[in-house]
């Protein structure tokens, strides 16, 4: 027993009276950081990406939509509401309606709950295309119809509407309905109508098409119960960005962003741990020497420096998860403001994390460092040579480093981020150790030019004197300004640039049901009134019945979305040439002279859902004829684009000249000012659909906007987790520099020359380590946006004047922050604190 407490006993009372010692707090100071940087990092991330699918949730009306051809069980139901959902119901089936002079339609009938929607508000006006006001659901006996059955019908406001059995008043025009537009099915003009008619209407008999809906609100790990349970029983869920493709491309950017800045924060607060830890144990040496010259055993040092450190780095550790906790709070308080409401509550697995790489931190790298002292020699008492680190040391850090990256790869989530990033920082610190040495070097001819001042060339020659350790130095300086540029880059180029790429003017109106006869004219009717460029897709559905030669069905395919996406039908366009917005990733574009075989260009979405290869074979039923496409090329959409897109493509000859069914349609932007337009069409063409998608732009919008301020916010981390990292660095070589002040304090010189020369040393290595780390951090850039964003990107200047400036001015002031206590200690002192050490 006493083995094991006098060790503890010793590593307490060590820490105790042992604040004096730097690297004891800079160790913790360290791993507090590390872990409050990379815990309030994922805190934030992990509430901005709760808070932007709580956002994306009104681009379906509610955060998730369970759908069934049945009734939704009862108690599916009742267990949303024990996991903490909101529920609302609503049943849509196709039907006709009877307008106040006999004239019939073919109408969406859809039948909703008090409750409905979830997620934003249904908007009505007094007519069509007149300003419209929120609403809440059609009271019972009243209905709201869209502008299209309107002008069909002849309606006007409070004119009666037959339904089934049911004869209801018109109570407005719907001008906005959340779910509506998710997809081009479902599109026949809507009458809206409260479920408690539905009964009443007869429409629900034997043989009725109805489909069963129930939306849900609230907590995500509710909704994951729901959707496990959902499954079981056969019951599609669907999310609001497998709804809108627009929608998902850019909350998986908003991901990419986000997990980006994470694993900026990681790195940085990393490397801050992994310099204080070797830090503190070479400032452990002298003392354990001291141990084993006393008769302390080689055991009894091991467990008290791992006492010790234990002690320290459980301090550390806590102290960053409270910082993480506390951090992440006062960002949320200031950027909350941003969501227009409060962030959804955080979760504990980033905080896990965050601790989790505060204990790989210890353990990996402070820890070899640590215990290593234990083998000093006690000769070190009366001769300060340098112990020989054993193999065993760097192989448990080589370890660590493998566990560190295989964190960051699962914090980041794609191991393309994970190898760009990392791999840049790599082969940045082999380039700038390299070139940092080479430009030192050069430094070195104008201290012997005599051009420089006294200081300078004191400084100059400090940086030349240390060639390896200098370089060295610059080469940590160097990747920390790296990622302080790279995340700047990220916020101030490639956040702008995706941001700028849905300008103003962008398509907002989708027209559909566009007939083959009516192609001149409408484009006609667009061009009188400004538009001119209209260009017109066409589009038949088809229904997927075989595979590869074989025939398939849902029940062929576990994944619930593909499932879904199989029992509804595609819709397949034509072209001969590739749009501006796709790019082919496999595969070649059909030539003129293929214009007239059964080829297919897939998606990447229909690749994944399929697991298609060039040379497969889809056959599609179009109403009574069957055709097999084999796979041509494979593409890549931007769905961004808010242009008419499709996930199969075939040449222009093929289902042209009405062998298939085929109706058209096209994207336009039409501003506020000019909301007659549609009135005049949908009076001109009834039987077109317009769909307002200005909803789905103001979100994706502001998806951008919401990840823009959160980086902003997240840089502060960053910020905070360099600035350490260029302190413990600077403190590699403190106790050199003491030596050497008390030297030249001796011989005369004075406070004021000593810091000159201070701030010309470590001024001219920031400014060195800025300059590479300015290259470097726009290569790196470029790889991301090429390989990750999928976007291109044009280097800028303003890095290259930021990263020297920042550089000598960060690191030079630290570096006289740092050391500017040493010009104040008598010389004598200084001196006599060396030769007792």
């Amino acid at each position: 027993m006493r083995s094991i407490v006098a060790p503890v006993r010793y590593a307490l009372r060590r820490v105790r009276h042992g604040w004096r010692s730097r690297g004891a707090w800079l160790l913790v100071a360290a791993l507090a950081v590390a872990v409050g940087a990379a815990g309030a990092v994922g805190l934030f991330s992990d509430r901005v990406r709760a808070a932007l699918v709580a956002e994306s949730g009104e681009a379906l009306g509610a955060d998730a939509v369970l759908g069934a051809p049945r009734p939704i069980p009862e108690a599916l139901r009742e267990a949303a509401h024990t996991a903490g959902l909101r529920t609302a119901a609503f049943v849509t089936m196709p039907t006709v309606a009877f307008g106040p002079d006999d004239d019939s339609a073919l109408v969406s009938l859809k039948a909703v709950e008090d409750a409905y929607p979830l997620r934003s508000t249904l908007q009505i006006a007094e007519r069509p295309f007149v300003p419209a006001r929120p609403a809440p659901p059609p009271d019972a006996g009243t209905a709201y119809v869209d502008h299209r059955l309107w002008v069909e019908l002849g309606l006007f406001p409070g004119a009666r509407i037959k339904v089934g059995r049911l004869e209801l008043r018109v109570a407005g025009a719907l001008a906005f309905e959340p779910d509506r537009g998710s997809g081009f099915r479902d599109l026949g003009p809507r009458l809206m109508m409260h479920s408690n008619d539905l009964a009443a209407s007869g429409l629900t008999g034997p043989g009725a098409r109805l489909r069963y809906s129930l939306q849900l609100a609230g907590p995500q790990p509710g909704l994951e119960a729901v959707a496990e349970r959902a499954r079981a029983e056969g019951i599609d869920m669907q999310t609001p960005a497998e709804a809108r493709r627009e929608l998902a491309a850019a909350l998986d950017r908003a991901d990419v962003f986000l997990d980006l800045a994470v694993v900026a924060a990681l790195l940085l607060a990393a490397a801050a741990a992994m310099i204080a830890a070797d830090n503190f144990g070479r400032s452990l040496r002298d003392e354990a020497a001291l141990l084993r010259v006393m008769g302390a055993s080689r055991a009894f040092i091991g467990r008290a420096l791992f006492s010790l450190l234990l002690l320290l780095g459980g301090l550390g550790i806590v102290s960053g998860v409270l910082l993480a906790w506390l951090g992440q709070a006062a960002i949320a308080a200031i950027a909350g403001s941003l969501f227009g409401a409060a962030l959804p509550a955080p979760g504990v697995l980033p905080a896990l994390t965050a601790a989790g790489l505060g204990a790989l931190l210890l353990v990996g790298f402070a820890m070899p460092s640590v215990l290593a002292v234990r083998d000093v020699s006690p000769m070190r008492v009366f001769q300060r040579a340098a112990d020989d680190r054993r193999a065993a040391v760097w192989l448990v850090r080589g370890l660590a480093v493998a566990a560190l990256v295989t964190l960051i790869a699962a914090q980041a989530r794609s191991l393309t981020l994970t190898g760009v990033v990392i791999g840049g920082g790599a082969v940045g610190a082999v380039a700038l150790f390299v070139i940092a040495r080479l430009l030192l070097r050069a430094l070195e001819g104008l201290r012997r030019s005599g051009a420089a001042g006294a200081a300078w060339r004191l400084g100059l020659a400090n940086l030349a004197r240390r060639g390896r350790s200098a370089g060295g130095l610059a080469a940590s300086l160097g990747l920390v300004l790296l990622a302080l540029l790279l995340m700047a880059i990220v916020r101030l180029e490639l956040l702008d640039q995706w941001r700028a790429s849905l300008p103003d003017g962008t398509p907002n109106v989708f027209l559909i049901n566009v007939q083959s006869d009516q192609r001149v004219a409408l484009t006609d009717f667009l061009a009188q009134r400004g538009y001119p460029d209209i260009e017109l897709w066409p589009m038949a559905r088809g229904r997927l019945v075989g595979l590869n030669g074989a025939a398939v069905s849902a029940a062929d395919f576990d994944d619930p979305e593909t499932r879904r996406w199989i029992n509804r039908d595609f819709n397949l366009s034509w072209s001969a040439q590739l749009p501006s917005d796709n790019r082919l990733i496999e595969g070649r574009w059909w030539s003129e002279e293929e214009h007239n075989e059964a080829l297919l260009s897939a998606d990447d979405y229909a690749v994944e859902r399929l697991a298609l290869e060039i040379g497969d074979t889809l056959t599609l039923r179009f109403a009574d004829r069957d055709v097999t496409f084999t796979v041509h090329n494979l593409r890549e959409v931007e769905w961004g684009s808010f242009r008419p897109n499709f996930f199969l493509l075939a040449p222009p000859k093929v289902l042209a000249d009405d062998r298939v069914a085929t109706n058209w349609l096209t994207s336009l932007y039409v501003s506020e000012q000019d909301s007659g337009l549609l009135r005049a069409l949908v009076e001109r063409f009834p039987n077109i659909t317009a769909i307002d998608i200005d909803a789905l732009l103001a979100q994706v919008r502001q998806v951008i906007d919401r990840v823009v301020e959160a980086i902003a916010f997240l840089l502060a981390f960053a910020l905070a987790a360099g600035l350490l990292v260029l302190l413990a660095a600077i403190e590699t070589s403190r106790s050199e520099r003491e030596h050497e002040v008390a030297l030249l304090r001796t011989l005369g010189a004075r406070r004021r020359f000593i810091a000159r020369a201070l701030l010309v040393e470590y001024g001219t290595l920031g400014a060195t380590a800025g300059v590479l780390a300015s290259g470097i951090a726009q290569l790196v850039s470029w790889q991301l946006a090429q390989r990750v964003f999928e976007m291109p990107y044009t280097p800028a200047l303003w890095p290259w004047l930021l990263g020297p400036v920042l550089g000598a001015l960060l690191v030079g002031s630290l570096g006289w922050l740092a050391l500017r206590g040493v010009t104040h200690v008598p010389p004598d002192r200084m001196l006599r604190l060396h030769a007792e050490g």
